[in-house]
């Protein structure tokens, strides 16, 4: 069956909704009833990220480059999962998907990665950050349905517990994603306001995303730093950490002035 401009190559259905998983030549696509991509993966080369909200989300890594714990809210099809296992392979890894099918669907489809650094937990993740004994040096929270934002993962509720699940250096990285730009600012107003103002904005070219990277330290955010790291991480990662710093500095005007100053 032809559908979203490939194959639909599974189709099932859970208490929250359809799961589609359409193949387009060497790529997969998770799709939740809609033509929104949640993850997108080239089976040929799995660390590639290949959809720019996700690229885009590992602008954090400029301000901690080398993430120790991290935490993802959402698994989907393990984009995220899959270019951080490749690049950070000592790292601990704890990964948090409410759907079991979802969880199903990645290791069938998107050869979801299994060693003993990753745990992979089944449940709420607003239950799991507010429970969890860890402190993060990365945060990536990447929760959806159909038709935008998980309600759970999205408040001053969950802000506030995000904060505290925080490494001193550690670095949230949200995608903010809804048909309501009143929504998004709600939600960046409540980031900023539990992470004291240390929040930094970074839309995502062409696209109705937005990705809020939060910190809890404020010189965790050092603009001079991550300028100066930015050229290596590029050829490292293979990521356009250049154009992140411009974007977040053209859409942070008022702090990067007196970080660059």
């Amino acid at each position: 069956m032809r559908r979203y401009g490939g194959t639909v190559i599974f189709q099932g259905m859970d208490d929250d909704g359809l799961i589609e998983v359409v193949e387009e030549g060497v790529t997969r696509s998770l799709h939740f009833g809609s033509s929104a991509k949640q993850s997108t993966l080239d089976i040929s080369r799995p660390e590639q990220l290949q959809l720019a909200y996700t690229a885009a989300m590992m602008s954090a890594l400029l301000f901690q480059p080398a993430p120790a714990n991290i935490a993802l809210i959402g698994l989907g099809g393990g984009s995220l999962l899959h270019f951080l296992r490749h690049h950070y392979p000592d790292s601990e890894i704890d990964v948090v998907e409410k759907r079991s099918d979802v969880i199903a669907a990645a290791k069938r489809f998107f050869q979801l990665p299994d060693d003993d650094k990753l745990n992979i937990y089944l449940g709420d993740g607003s239950d799991f950050i507010r429970n969890c004994r860890a402190s993060y040096d990365l945060l990536l929270v990447d929760a959806y349905h159909d038709d935008g934002m998980d309600d759970a993962t999205d408040g001053t509720h969950f802000f506030q517990q995000c904060h505290q699940a925080l490494s001193e250096q550690g670095v949230m990285s949200i995608n903010l994603w809804s048909s309501h730009a009143s929504r998004l600012e709600q939600s960046l107003l409540a980031i900023r306001e539990c992470f004291n103002g240390h929040c930094l904005r970074l839309p995502v070219k062409g696209r109705g995303n937005i990705i809020a990277l939060a910190y809890r330290n404020p010189q965790t955010g050092n603009l001079r730093t991550a300028r100066q790291r930015a050229a290596v991480m590029e050829q490292q990662l293979e990521l356009p950490f250049g154009i992140f710093l411009r974007d977040l500095r053209r859409h942070n005007l008022s702090l990067f002035s007196r970080l660059f100053s």
